[in-house]
């Protein structure tokens, strides 16, 4: 036998055949993407789950926030509806061609008259002669009265059955709040101008000073 050839075949059977590598032992569902596109994938499932878990805490906070009272906005609408007035104008209001003083409303008459007339027409107007409560009340009248050059009545005349002046409500004049200058007799009426209070005849032709309460709006 030629030795040649029983070396070529023995060198031949040796030498492994090259075949390429299957990927065949794989499993069909394993991912064969890089590593950094699963990181990838995990951080995208996680921020949508965070994001869902956010839609329902916002939808229930909401619903929360619809079904709750407006508690500070319904406390201030009950302590304004709550609210008396105090002696300001600014809840009340007087009618046309009246003024306000504190929780009066006050009327000068364009017409003049006996004492009387004016009583009358103050009651017609549902109120009264003007009665004059304190100091304070009585600078406002004078400081009110000083544009004008006439004199009025106010609720006020002397009862000679008593020998002392009275207002119309009964109530006995307070030496420390006014005089009234002048004569005090009969038939006397309190007439007050920028200046002063003094004593006329109630039958005198004056116009007058009507007072009542403020009403409101």
């Amino acid at each position: 036998m030629d030795s040649s050839r029983v070396y070529g075949s023995l060198k031949t059977s040796r030498t492994p055949e090259y075949k390429p590598v299957s990927l065949s032992f794989l499993p069909s569902g394993a991912c064969r993407c890089p590593h950094w596109h699963q990181l990838a994938l995990k951080l995208s499932c996680a921020g949508l789950i965070l994001l869902f878990l956010s839609l329902i805490g916002l939808s229930v906070l909401v619903r929360f926030l619809v079904q709750k009272p407006p508690i500070a906005k319904y406390s201030v609408a009950s302590q304004e509806n709550r609210t008396e007035p105090t002696g300001g104008s600014a809840m009340l209001k007087c009618p046309r061609d009246w003024h306000s003083y504190r929780e009066k409303c006050l009327f000068i008459s364009q017409t003049s008259g006996p004492w009387s007339e004016g009583l009358t027409d103050c009651s017609v107007k549902e109120a009264t002669l003007l009665f004059i409560e304190d100091e304070e009340e009585l600078k406002f009248i004078r400081d009110f009265l000083k544009s004008k050059e006439r004199e009025f009545f106010i609720g006020l005349h002397y009862v000679s059955a008593e020998k002392m002046w009275k207002w119309i409500n009964g109530s006995t004049l307070n030496p420390d709040l006014l005089q009234v200058t002048g004569k005090a007799k009969e038939d006397s009426c309190a007439v007050i101008s920028k200046t002063e209070v003094f004593s006329d005849t109630c039958s005198a032709d004056n116009r007058w000073i009507c007072q009542k309460k403020l009403k409101h709006d």
